[in-house]
């Protein structure tokens, strides 16, 4: 949703889904007060809020009992799963040409479609003869997230195409709304992020172990983002790195900030300045933690290219010295007014916010739960 530059009562909305429910941040155009509003869904694992404007809807996806609806900004729930027939919901977003269309990634890789609101929904069955559809498996129970689609994109200007990504599968692409599908993994094969020494030892093994390594993880996508000024350019945070395609997703080309700095979960990209605009990530390490598979131990920071992965810039003004946290897949966002706030919330319950484009940071909740995922919206 674009914001008006002369609409002064516009207001912003962070929609913040925890392990414990979710919650609403809400500001003014200026963003310095923030206004907590919940929890609601206290008994649902809330990954995703989504906002149509429209309608004034607001859909929630849950781990736990699948998509909810509210139609009074968060006060009261309706449950929303004719046809779901899978309830541990990832994502849900909207097709852009019809925002009673909706889509909805789940659990076991399955991809659902409503044509009415959520009111009734029916898989997309075209996702079963996907290119290696069949190398996903039936689930898996590798970290926290298992076999699932966790990552929905609308082409913003071309009708009928959208991404998924699905976790450990890749990122696809359809043409024609779901009917056909391309894996796009060409070039997302060559470094990792924990394959060093220090991990998987010297000699001959190292060499076999990273090369083992590569072949599980490679394709495994954590986020991917599309560019609304040029819907051709793609960027991903996987597994191993972060890279661009130009073409649609075709081919990649690795700009990952460093070898030390390929790891990560969650990405942003904010295009209201610069040809390029901002593009965002926050590294996560699988090093020097017994508790957690990915984890940040000490200070943490947001990384920034203002060039399309050229040059990065670590942004971490304002951000804890001394944390033990994460900050997830979905756990990062931006809002639509004309500079950009970005949004991110952590594993350990803490939400920040920038408005200068990641030059400083401010904290603007904190205990709200183990954040599963962060959006916003203009309302």
């Amino acid at each position: 949703m674009k914001s008006s530059t002369n609409d002064s009562t516009q207001r912003v909305a962070v929609g913040v889904g925890t392990t414990e429910g979710g919650v609403l941040l809400i500001s003014d155009r200026d963003r310095k007060k923030w206004k907590k509003i919940g929890p609601f869904l206290k008994d649902e694992s809330v990954n995703c809020l989504n906002y149509e404007p429209k309608s004034k809807t607001l859909y929630a996806a849950t781990h736990t009992n699948g998509v909810f609806v509210s139609k009074d900004f968060g006060k009261t729930w309706k449950q929303s799963n004719n046809g779901l027939h899978v309830k541990k919901a990832w994502t849900i977003e909207f097709d852009r040409t019809n925002p009673k269309t909706l889509f909805v990634g789940t659990q076991y890789g399955h991809l659902f479609r409503s044509n009415d609101s959520s009111s009734n929904w029916e898989e997309v069955t075209g996702l079963f003869t996907a290119p290696k559809r069949m190398d996903w498996g039936v689930d898996w129970g590798f970290g926290t997230v298992g076999l699932c689609i966790h990552t929905i994109k609308m082409d913003p200007k071309r009708k009928d195409r959208f991404y998924i990504v699905s976790s450990g599968g890749g990122p696809y692409r359809t043409d024609d709304g779901g009917k056909n599908w391309r894996l796009l993994n060409t070039g997302v094969m060559d470094k990792c992020s924990v394959g060093t020494a220090d991990i998987w030892g010297i000699g001959n093994d190292a060499e076999k172990n990273t090369a083992e390594h590569l072949k599980q993880v490679h394709k495994c996508t954590h986020k991917l983002v599309v560019s609304s000024k040029n819907p051709d350019v793609l960027y991903q945070q996987n597994h191993c790195g972060v890279y661009r395609s130009s073409d649609a997703g075709e081919t990649w080309e690795d700009i990952s900030p460093s070898d030390e700095l390929r790891h990560g979960f969650p990405m942003v990209l904010v295009e209201n300045g610069g040809r390029d605009g901002s593009l965002f990530t926050i590294p996560a390490f699988q090093v020097g933690c017994k508790k957690h598979n990915s984890c940040i131990q000490g200070e943490y920071a947001a990384y920034r290219s203002q060039n399309g992965g050229k040059a990065w810039e670590r942004m971490g003004k304002g951000l804890p010295k001394k944390n033990h946290t994460c900050i997830l897949r979905d756990a990062m966002t931006k809002d639509s007014f004309e500079q950009s706030g970005v949004y991110f919330g952590t594993t350990t319950g803490e939400v920040f916010g920038s408005t200068d484009l990641g030059e400083n940071w401010s904290l603007l909740a904190k205990d709200v739960g183990r954040v599963q995922g962060v959006s916003s919206f203009l309302y």
